[in-house]
């Protein structure tokens, strides 16, 4: 048992609606301890998404971000916040996130570690307040991309925008052991927990890349302006901010360095590519993952 109150937040809606509401409130701050995303009445084609916060989230605020990034009415879904039972939450969701293979990577919850069969590629990740435990499109999606660059691509500089929990920045420094990486979130908490998992996936002689944790003002910080440009530049981020710093992002690749995006619908992915191919970029691919989209581009030389 904790003393923490908890709050539950319940989206009513249309199945083709409530598909995307579920997936995006993995992806928002602030981010849920959970989401879960059921069928209420098969008559009238409703579906239910509840979330659970160790704090009570700003419903309006929470409804605003809904309705403009999936461009849909409030009217079209309701939402309601309400107190849940005490319990160990954060240990619930622990237990029942099952591991993940993504490429060459296993991810896993310390209640699976006897299950990690690789230690080399092999990723300690509980649930906590920060995003990115390999359970998301996202996250998973870019995890096979960074798998799969590791095989042709050798990145000297390597920037993780948004970085969440660290995960995506631990998976670069398992494949590309040369390179200075640099894992930047505005989010101070997400940089405490993105350190916290770095050194629990950096064992005694580990020949692991070297992360640098910042928290800072994306792109803004002094630290990644020095840097920069990098070979690989990874923002695992929304689609909205994507477009919006399209140039500033295209700027801090390096001449024919690659860029890895998520985060992003794909209702919404032209929309980003396009704003990244208005750059000078070539769009190399697109994977779809659920509902969410992993793109790749190369910046010519």
């Amino acid at each position: 048992m904790t003393d923490t109150q908890l709050y539950q937040l319940t989206i009513r809606a249309e199945k083709s609606i409530n598909a995307g509401i579920a997936d995006l409130l993995e992806n928002i701050f602030p981010e849920p301890l959970s989401v879960s995303h059921f069928e209420e009445n098969e008559k009238e084609n409703k579906w239910t998404t509840t979330a659970h916060y160790e704090e009570k989230p700003d419903q309006e605020n929470i409804t605003e971000q809904i309705s403009n990034i999936l461009n849909i009415s409030a009217e079209s879904y309701k939402v309601e916040v309400s107190k849940v039972e005490n319990i160990d939450w954060v240990s619930h969701v622990q237990k029942g996130l099952k591991p993940v293979r993504a490429g060459r990577f296993f991810i896993h919850g310390s209640h699976d570690s006897d299950k990690a069969e690789d230690k080399s590629y092999s990723i300690l990740i509980d649930a906590a307040q920060a995003f990115g435990t390999a359970h998301h499109g996202t996250t998973e999606g870019c995890l096979r991309a960074i798998s799969e660059l590791s095989e042709t691509h050798k990145p000297k500089k390597i920037l993780d925008l948004g970085a969440g929990s660290g995960i995506l920045a631990i998976a670069a420094s398992m494949v590309f052991k040369e390179a200075k990486i640099i894992a930047s979130d505005i989010d101070p908490i997400s940089v405490k927990v993105a350190k916290t998992n770095d050194d629990l996936n950096r064992p005694e002689n580990s020949n692991n890349a070297k992360i640098t944790h910042i928290c800072g003002d994306a792109l803004n910080d002094k630290n990644i302006q020095e840097t920069a440009p990098f070979e690989l530049l990874i923002a695992n981020i929304l689609a909205k901010p994507l477009i919006a710093m399209a140039p500033d992002i295209t700027n801090a690749v390096a001449t024919d360095g690659t860029l890895l995006l998520s985060g992003i619908l794909d209702v919404q992915s032209d929309d980003v590519i396009e704003a990244y191919v208005a750059q000078g970029l070539t769009h190399l691919k697109t994977d779809l993952i659920g509902e969410w989209t992993t793109s790749l581009f190369h910046k010519k030389g």
